[in-house]
């Protein structure tokens, strides 16, 4: 590839000039990644399993669920933990994409 404005050649991946410093118009691809599987699991397993279920849908985006299922253990006075951490665990081993429609690797 060569710079428009002065010329000179120029390896494919320059971004700009280093001759005199025109941006070539390419531009590096960015490849977007999800956020980590084991994590999630991680976050879902053990903080759920010490009375905070809903954490791990924080971490992946999804507030609105894992607020509701903080609330309901809480104001339940943790009565219904069990059915919010059975909930957690049927969404650690069915979820596999973040809120953004990442999948998680």
């Amino acid at each position: 590839m060569f710079c428009k404005q002065c010329g000179q050649q120029l390896v494919d991946e320059a971004v700009v000039c280093p001759h005199c410093g025109v941006a070539t118009g390419h531009f590096p691809q960015v490849v977007a990644q999800g956020k980590s599987r084991t994590s999630y699991i991680l976050f879902g397993t053990l903080l759920g399993l010490i009375g905070l279920p809903g954490i791990h849908n924080f971490y992946a985006g999804y507030n609105q669920k894992g607020l509701v299922q903080i609330l309901v253990s809480v104001l339940s006075c943790w009565l219904l933990w069990i059915p919010m951490y059975i909930w957690t665990i049927v969404e650690i081993c069915t979820v596999t994409v973040d809120s953004d429609g990442k999948p998680m690797y």
